[in-house]
């Protein structure tokens, strides 16, 4: 069967009109060939992630001897009003294209072979080396191309300003250009010759870059949007951990407010009056120490990235009656200098809860704060009791003071909210934090008048 002659505009074109070199291209290629080019590219093309590497596939299979055998290929994106180039295959000159053939050929080189694992840094390179030709192919697309629609043959004289744009800019007798559409404008282009053999251009040739050239538009577009896909996922990480790593600094800040306001009131006491004794002296000294001590942990936990976090808590038998004790007993010097009554009650009995000692006691120092701030301006008491309700140990902290506002009282735990009594909340959205991380919950109530009651609920240990 004789090849389908070269097309010009719809006629027949002479030939011998230029010399011919030798160089990849074939005169024709055979439909067995056209459909195993076409199911070697589009398997390559499944497995590709960079647009920049989908170019290079598509436009390799131009110009490879086994593929279309076009000498150079180059590919325009629409961006605004203007086609721009954007990737490019192929010599640059006659010089370089006949030393680059007689190279592949002594080497027995295949590029279609090289297509299953790309060389990134070769792609970059031809990116720059192609720079300045593809900046001479943009060019603004005029209205002759919205009404493309096939692949053609362009030519100097060509009613298009863009193809004689480019034909000039190339130095194109005979220019292969595949229009790629959107809805009533150009998505992007394709341009090939072969301007070192002067090879015939044939339609089946033109057919098969028509569907080279769609199989290239999906990959930019898959890949294109799974760049941005995975760009909006890194963007949501990063604000995901500027979030969290702001909530710790704020949980940190206000987990160092305690121990510290503690440490800090009762030192007042001690210089606005210095007990008499020795044994009470050394005994609130003590508990200045505890309270720094205290703090200090707060920052080590911070440092291992612990604050706020109680993921995989390890939870052991915990004497509740004797935690609230010690937490309380280091508060009392505090809350008496500010008026406030701190009284504590628990069974005789050990009352043990599954929880982490640690954990717990924050749990029981916010509250207690939050409790004395609340009464500071005004006094009053406050309660804390230790109860055992199987199979739960309750950790109650209650006092006489206002009732939670409005705002905070729907969900005192959300943090946030500022007020007198919660301070900016993230003391008590830690303690639900913890509570739950231990395997807990914690209540708020004001089921007996004129009492605010906080409840860290947590499983007795059996």
């Amino acid at each position: 069967m004789n090849p389908a002659p070269p097309i010009e505009g719809g006629r027949p074109r002479a030939r011998g009109r230029h010399p011919r070199e030798r160089g990849p291209a074939p005169r024709t290629i055979r439909p067995g060939r056209v459909l195993d080019l076409l199911l070697h590219v589009s398997e390559v093309l499944d497995t590709v992630v960079d647009p920049e590497v989908a170019g290079w596939s598509v436009l390799v299979a131009f110009t490879a001897g086994e593929g279309l055998g076009f000498n150079r290929a180059f590919l325009l994106l629409a961006e605004g009003e203007e086609l721009r180039g954007w990737f490019g295959v192929g010599p640059r000159t006659r010089d370089e294209a006949r030393k680059v053939w007689t190279e592949m050929r002594g080497a027995g080189v295949l590029p279609l072979s090289r297509l299953r694992e790309p060389d990134h840094a070769a792609i970059e390179s031809e990116q720059r080396r192609h720079a300045a030709t593809l900046a001479a192919l943009s060019h603004a697309h005029s209205p002759e191309c919205n009404s493309w629609r096939r692949a053609f043959i362009g030519r100097p004289n060509h009613p298009s300003a863009c193809v004689r744009h480019w034909s000039a800019a190339l130095e194109s007798r005979d220019l292969a250009v595949v229009p790629l559409m959107a809805p009533g404008r150009p998505w992007g282009v394709v341009l090939a010759d072969n301007f070192v053999t002067h090879a015939p251009i044939h339609r089946a040739t033109l057919e098969a870059a028509e569907t080279l050239a769609h199989y290239l538009r999906a990959a930019l577009e898959r890949t294109q949007l799974l760049q941005r896909l995975q760009g909006e996922r890194r963007q949501r990480i990063v604000a995901e951990h500027a979030t969290a790593l702001l909530e710790t600094a704020r949980t940190l800040a206000h987990d160092l407010k305690n121990p510290l306001a503690l440490a800090g009131g009762l030192a007042r006491e001690l210089v606005a009056a210095p007990p008499a004794d020795r044994e009470t002296l050394m005994r609130q000294l003590g508990i200045v120490a505890g309270a720094v001590s205290r703090a200090e942990q707060r920052v080590g936990e911070l440092v291992e990235g612990l604050a706020n976090r109680a993921d995989g808590i390890a939870l052991e038998p915990v004497e509740v009656g004797g935690l609230t004790d010690r937490v309380a007993a280091a508060f009392r010097p505090l809350a008496a200098s500010r008026g406030v009554r701190l009284l504590c009650y628990h069974p005789a009995r050990p009352v043990v809860a599954a929880a982490a000692a640690a954990s717990l006691e924050r749990c029981v120092e916010n509250l207690i704060a939050n409790a004395v701030e609340a009464l500071s301006d005004r006094g009053g008491e406050v309660h804390v009791a230790a109860r055992e309700e199987a199979p739960w140990v309750r950790i109650e902290v209650a006092d006489n003071g206002q009732p939670l506002p409005a705002a905070l009282r729907a969900d005192p735990f959300a943090g946030g909210v500022t007020t007198h009594r919660g301070g900016s909340g993230l003391g008590l959205r830690s303690v639900r934090t913890l509570a739950e991380a231990m395997g807990g919950r914690v209540e708020y109530d004001e089921r007996e008048p004129g009492w605010a009651r906080f409840t860290v609920v947590l499983r007795r240990w059996s």
